[in-house]
């Protein structure tokens, strides 16, 4: 399926998952599209490698996946559901317009990568925090700065107390309580490819520090972070640190159920 070089690698887990499905299309017996239906920690539907073969395109077979994954959100009782495209995706972004998901925010990528040279040479002493009310106290404050989401392997979390506590959960959220200072970091899948920042702040010179020697630690190929254009100062630090801009953004779009 084109542009689903990550799907064997993720494959084993999306047919595992029991509260959500991966839906196939088929056109005379052969399978022509594709599309993971994904329950997410607040109960919102992700909608994900949704793709349909180029030849196949313009027949409806996109307009299916849609309709099977809204049945899906009936029956799972999701009160928003959710999807995420390139900027410059018009044919994806009119799909899910025709079906009323509207632009819930844009998003820049920037990346790092990760490398012995490139480690610096004291480690903060950044802790986890597992607890999940601890969690929400320390992540719920970056709602407006990340203009209400959290990015993990373009996964659009929206950022709630029931996305803190999963992440505490997983062992994802760090401090270093002398300087006010927390980060998250993990990947949902993949982790070989990428950390992800989520959100971070306090001293961010030692957020940075501290995901990169993560980084090199758990030989990780990168860092990535995804930053509304709106947090310009982030970006700026992201920059500053040794981080490249992506190419193109990211859109979110939503529809409330």
């Amino acid at each position: 399926m084109p542009g689903l070089q990550y799907l064997p690698r993720v494959f084993d887990a999306f047919v595992a998952d029991e509260t959500g499905e991966l839906c196939v299309a088929e056109i005379d017996g052969a399978i022509v599209g594709c599309g993971k239906f994904t329950l997410v920690p607040d109960g919102s539907a992700w909608l994900e490698t949704l793709r349909v073969i180029p030849a196949y395109q313009g027949l409806g077979v996109g307009k299916r996946l849609y309709e099977r994954f809204f049945e899906l959100a009936e029956r799972t009782g999701s009160p928003t559901l959710r999807m995420y495209t390139g900027l410059s995706n018009v044919v994806s972004k009119g799909l899910a317009e025709r079906f009323g998901l509207r632009l819930a925010g844009t998003y820049r990528g920037a990346w790092q990568a990760c490398g012995p040279a490139a480690a610096p040479l004291t480690l903060p002493a950044f802790h986890q925090i597992t607890d999940p009310d601890t969690a929400t106290a320390l992540l719920m404050p970056f709602y407006d700065k990340w203009a209400g989401f959290l990015v993990m392997n373009r996964t659009f979390y929206a950022l709630t107390p029931a996305l803190c506590a999963d992440l505490a959960q997983k062992g994802m959220v760090y401090a270093e309580p002398a300087s006010h200072s927390v980060i998250t970091l993990g990947a949902r899948f993949m982790p070989e490819q990428a950390l992800h920042l989520g959100v971070f702040g306090g001293d961010v010179a030692a957020c940075l520090a501290f995901a990169l020697q993560t980084g090199v630690e758990r030989h990780v190929a990168r860092l990535s972070c995804y930053v509304p254009p709106s947090a310009q100062d982030v970006q700026e630090t992201l920059l500053h640190h040794g981080f490249q801009i992506e190419t193109s953004d990211l859109i979110v779009m939503e529809a409330k159920l």
